[in-house]
């Protein structure tokens, strides 16, 4: 089973997407904001999706360890946003309103590349 670290502030969204994943045979830890690098280790996520505002500092320290840099990192965020979004931190983009079968398409193909 693989394990998917999902961290979003808004509680539906939260509930929502981490809903979709279970029903495709994830194994979910939700986070609400930002955990550090070393949180993340013992997590041992295959996966990671950050909803939008807490991507630019997570990403740039998880990629920046040994332990975390292969961890694939999804991004969600609204359209208008996804051009400032730092692609050397992020393995995927997905622009906001967006199907939740093809964020875990995304995420699936992401995952077991690892």
């Amino acid at each position: 089973m693989k394990r998917l670290l999902l961290i979003e502030e808004d509680t539906d969204i939260r509930e929502m997407v981490a809903f979709a994943f279970e029903n495709n045979g994830y194994e979910i830890v939700k986070a609400a904001k930002d955990i550090s690098a070393d949180e993340t280790v013992k997590i041992n996520p295959h996966v990671i999706i950050i909803g939008q505002g807490t991507e630019t500092k997570l990403c740039s320290e998880l990629k920046s360890k040994d332990l975390t840099v292969a961890i694939p990192i999804i991004v969600y965020s609204p359209s208008i946003e996804v051009a400032r979004i730092n692609n050397k931190c992020v393995d995927a983009i997905v622009a906001k309103p967006f199907e939740l079968e093809d964020l875990v398409h995304i995420a699936s193909r992401l995952a077991y590349k690892n």
